[in-house]
């Protein structure tokens, strides 16, 4: 399609816009409307004024909008043969109600010959006359463009990306510092990929996202960050984070792009069907541990790579089953290919994976593989046990409705968890 919208570029502007607006079939009902604008008009129609929109937008979009407000009594937009923009527009509305017959709230530098048009102008920020807007300080400003763009890159997201020191610490190379270097820039690399993928996977989950009881308040969802900026950022990351893994080891790259590439099937497809969504999540966590064997050059062991597996299947089932326990019989997730009977699949197939994963556990406790870097290997038994109990509660959590849809970001807001994590830290240590 970005291929095709540069020949329609070329035949104009009206037939770029004509185009795009019968391909995309905007939902007008689940749009970030600007509660202000919208107050503004309505008062203006309660007080007996005539309210027009007038956009650049193709007529058919502006018509949906239109529809879906119910608060316009004209719709003015391009067409076949006009981009009403800019002097255009201006134009339009002088011909229509005369020089300084009307008011208008406009959005961008393209509205400033209608704003010279009109007899007041206001901003879609504020609805306060343009030229004498109250604006926020610059600290405050700044201050709340920090918390967006945390939120829109999802930097709490990062701590999953930890899973790149596993294999460092299972390899108990703690003191060697080539082995760390590679480590920190990977996981580094892994962040600004994930963060990059986050954007792209937000602007392709608009519609489900704006429909969704949490995701609408999300960013680019609530409207709060432009679209234009949020793809430009993505791709900077995405570029940043292949250059960081190409500089530890072309392996690395090589398992960062297979990432990239696996999360790109998840977005556009995998991610509607059940039972293969959770097993591409459940490999997007393990690869993460793959790769940070990959970046010190150590060998991935079977046993960690089986109980990652399991595990994480468990966790992906568990992020499903919060939403999908929620729900009634026959009511489908939006945007996933689940529905609510499919509830005690989901929570016997995920707490199965926990299960298995804790018994993997327990047999490379008992082989005798263990007692090479374990001197007193009977403290991962508590550690096991540990492990169990916090996969149990979590588990007990989505089913009763108690839990969250990420139970990784779940877990570094549980006190409970931190508690356990704490606990088989110092097993393995004393283990050791």
């Amino acid at each position: 399609m970005p291929l095709r919208a540069l020949f329609w570029l070329l035949a104009g502007r009206t037939t770029l816009k004509r185009n795009l607006a019968s391909a995309a079939q905007l939902d007008a009902n689940s749009l970030p409307w600007n509660d202000a604008v919208l107050q503004a008009l309505r008062s203006a129609r309660s007080s007996g004024r005539k309210t027009v929109l007038a956009t650049a937008a193709h007529q058919s979009v502006a018509e949906r909008c239109a529809d879906s407000l119910q608060l316009f009594d004209e719709v003015f937009a391009s067409d076949d043969a006009t981009n009403l923009k800019g002097a255009t527009k201006a134009a339009k509305l002088v011909q229509r109600f005369g020089q300084g017959g009307f008011d208008y709230i406009g959005d961008s530098r393209a509205d400033v010959p209608v704003w010279a048009a009109a007899r007041s102008g206001f901003s879609v920020s504020n609805v306060l006359p343009a030229g004498v807007v109250s604006l926020p300080s610059s600290r405050e400003t700044a201050s709340g463009m920090v918390a967006l763009w945390s939120r829109a890159l999802r930097l709490r997201h990062w701590v999953k990306n930890a899973l790149v020191f596993v294999a460092i610490l299972a390899a108990h190379r703690w003191t060697d510092a080539v082995a760390w270097q590679n480590t920190v820039i990977t996981f580094v690399a892994f962040c600004a990929v994930c963060s990059s993928i986050y954007l792209l996977n937000d602007l392709f989950d608009l519609q489900h996202d704006r429909r969704h009881a949490s995701k609408r308040n999300r960013p680019l969802a609530a409207g709060h960050i432009a679209l234009s900026t949020a793809f430009a950022v993505a791709i900077a990351l995405l570029v940043s984070g292949l250059l960081l893994a190409a500089y530890v080891d072309l392996s690395v790259l090589a398992v960062l792009a297979t990432y990239c590439m696996i999360n790109a099937l998840y977005t556009l497809k995998i991610k509607r069907i059940a039972v293969a969504d959770v097993c591409v999540l459940a490999a997007l966590y393990t690869l993460r541990i793959v790769a940070g064997a990959v970046a010190i050059a150590a060998p991935l062991s079977p046993w960690l790579f089986a109980f990652s597996v399991f595990i994480f299947l468990s966790l992906a089932l568990l992020k499903r089953a919060v939403d999908v326990n929620a729900l009634q019989p026959t009511e489908s997730l939006s945007g996933r290919g689940y529905v609510g009977r499919d509830a005690p699949f989901v929570n016997v197939f995920g707490g199965g994976a926990a299960i298995a994963a804790v018994l993997v556990l327990a047999l490379y406790v008992a082989s005798a593989q263990v007692g090479v870097l374990y001197s007193r290997s009977n403290w991962l038994w508590l550690a096991l046990a540990v492990i169990l109990f916090w996969l149990m509660r979590m588990w007990r959590l989505a089913i009763s409705g108690q839990g969250d849809d990420d139970p990784v970001l779940f877990a570094t807001r549980d006190g409970v968890s931190w508690g356990c994590a704490l606990a088989c830290l110092i097993c393995f240590a004393l283990a050791v």
